[in-house]
């Protein structure tokens, strides 16, 4: 946990961040609770549908938060790196042992698990190694460009990545690690560009609210049609929360600047919580856990018809939430401390040895 408040991050980014993993776990809650609907304009099927859409918001956030706060750095952040692994490592094991426990992992399963980055069983979690990886070749071609070649870029990959996928039926050959780097390359503009946005915060988090309102509104009106008219439009019912989703990507962008250019604030409460996202993602979604977690304990499918599905999906999530927060914690408390221990001056000694390289 930061200790002192020069290096402590803008509390309203925070709070953004911690939005993002719970709509990440409402759209777990919805689709892996084992929901079905043959009217999809039921209120169940619609509640569903929409808390199945904040997925590929929340994970856009988190990269495009990552690439706005790297921006600034030079070196290669050897004990971030370094804690990250520590951690996904530690989950892998405990998972492992879960799935061998409760028989909802094979043995392939737990090899698999053992090795989770190689292996891809957080898929987002190696993208992001990946990603943390390459911040440095990143940064360094985003600060040895103009201001106005990055604009450029970031125009030239929106039109082919984003705006044409989503309104016409072209795709580019965009792959997800590719978006990926887009998002964390758009980030970086955001902060190279944040002290120029004239238009109050205000103002950009409603634009942000009515972006993503036009994503399930279209979802609304599409249901519509397909239930009326053609039943076969229903599969496009999703097209615009698609992570390369114009929409979703615009929303991404407009609440990131609303909070940024907010009044800087620093809450402990809130940094601490937002420090367990990773641990809350990980606990909460791996494959150990999903039968165990949406299917044997909340049992999701029981209220598939059911009149209190909206109590129980946000009781769920928040359940989760808070369960999750409180087990990472306990994990930053014991098994952090003694990595810290571990790493000691000998990661030190390593970052200064890769960044003196690096740097000749």
């Amino acid at each position: 946990m930061i200790k002192n408040k020069v290096s402590q991050r803008n509390t309203n980014i925070e709070y953004v961040r911690i939005l993002a993993i719970f709509l990440i776990i409402l759209n777990h809650y919805a689709l892996l609770g084992g929901f079905y609907y043959a009217d999809p304009l039921s209120f169940n099927a619609i509640l569903i549908q929409f808390l199945h859409s904040g997925g590929k918001f929340g994970v856009n956030v988190f990269i495009f938060i990552s690439g706005y706060f790297w921006y600034k750095s030079e070196r290669v952040n050897v004990r971030h790196i370094a804690k990250f692994l520590l951690e996904v490592t530690f989950y892998s094991l405990i998972f492992a042992v879960i799935g061998f426990s409760f028989h909802t992992l094979s043995l392939k399963g737990i090899v698999k698990m053992l090795l989770p980055i190689p292996f891809v069983q957080w898929p987002f979690v190696t993208f992001y190694f990946m990603l943390m990886c390459l911040s440095f070749w990143f940064n360094k071609m985003m600060h040895n460009v103009t201001e106005r070649q990055h604009r450029i870029l970031m125009i030239g990959l929106g039109i082919t990545w984003c705006i044409c996928p989503t309104f016409f039926k072209v795709d580019f050959a965009v792959d997800i690690f590719g978006w990926y780097v887009y998002m964390f390359l758009l980030g970086g503009y955001l902060r190279r560009i944040i002290d120029d946005i004239k238009v109050p915060a205000k103002k950009l988090i409603c634009f942000s609210a009515i972006s993503y309102g036009m994503i399930l509104l279209s979802e609304l009106v599409i249901d519509y049609i397909g239930a009326h008219f053609i039943w076969s439009i229903l599969k496009y019912a999703e097209h615009f929360r698609k992570i390369n989703s114009f929409f979703i990507v615009f929303s991404v962008v407009t609440l990131v600047a609303g909070a940024a250019k907010l009044k800087p604030g620093y809450n402990r409460f809130v940094q601490t919580v937002a420090s367990t996202t990773l641990g809350v993602f990980l606990i909460h979604d791996n494959k150990a856990m999903i039968p165990l977690l949406w299917r044997k304990l909340l049992r999701c499918y029981e209220f598939n018809s059911s009149k209190y599905l909206i109590l129980h999906a946000f009781g769920s999530c928040i359940a989760v939430f808070v369960a999750c927060v409180l087990l990472d914690l306990l994990r930053q408390k014991t098994v952090g401390k003694l990595e810290d221990r571990l790493l000691g001056s000998r990661i030190e000694a390593l970052d200064e040895k890769i960044n003196a390289y690096l740097s000749r």
